[in-house]
């Protein structure tokens, strides 16, 4: 009995390398988010800070995807909401993956120095949209970041719930980049960051 028991709880609560459970290191990560949100030309206030919510970590939502690469993809303009300055891209390639019994589709981004025509670093964006937009999330999609690094022979991990708002869910007007309609996944993604519980005005 007590090794059943051992043993759902490692399925529950997984453990990583550093020994440090999972939920702990999503936990982590946030505090280190909301602190970067306070730095900088980051829009929110420390008395504002305890307004930003999350879904509780969920391991379920980070996900293996397959990256399939892009090549010789011209830069160009992400739309970028309430003017500001534009962000340059290339479409880097895409990742596919299973998620709540649905096959889903996501495309990749490099941001570029449209003057050099060269890739700025080696961070990779998915702005993306989920059916919790305008219900439990901010209306306006979410991003979730990943690096080169991160893709091991053509997969990677897609951990949702590191997924995060656009600045101007904090702040109306603040210049985001309106995620593309080829992003816009139809289920779910009840994990990551939820709506600010301070209304902007929308």
């Amino acid at each position: 009995m007590l090794r059943k028991l051992l043993l759902l709880t490692t399925i529950a609560l997984p453990i990583l390398a550093n020994g440090q459970s999972y939920n702990q290191q999503i936990l982590n990560f946030r505090e280190r988010y909301k602190e970067g949100l306070l730095t900088g030309s980051h829009p929110l206030k420390s008395s504002e800070i305890g307004y930003t919510r999350f879904y509780e970590p969920d391991f379920e939502y980070r996900v293996k995807a397959v990256f399939v690469p892009i090549t010789g993809e011209k830069p160009f303009f992400l739309k970028n909401v309430h003017g500001g300055t534009q962000k340059a891209v290339r479409v880097f390639g895409y990742v596919y993956f299973n998620l709540e019994g649905a096959s889903l589709k996501l495309y990749v981004y490099r941001f570029v120095d449209m003057a050099n025509n060269t890739d700025l670093n080696d961070r990779l964006f998915i702005p993306f949209t989920d059916r919790t937009n305008y219900k439990e999330t901010f209306g306006g999609g979410r991003y979730l970041d990943m690096s080169m690094d991160d893709i091991k022979n053509n997969e990677v991990f897609l951990d949702f719930n590191k997924c995060y708002n656009p600045h101007t869910a904090y702040e109306k007007g603040y210049p985001y980049i309106m995620p593309p309609q080829t992003n816009n996944l139809h289920i779910e993604i009840r994990a990551g960051e939820q709506i600010f519980g301070h209304n902007p005005g929308y």
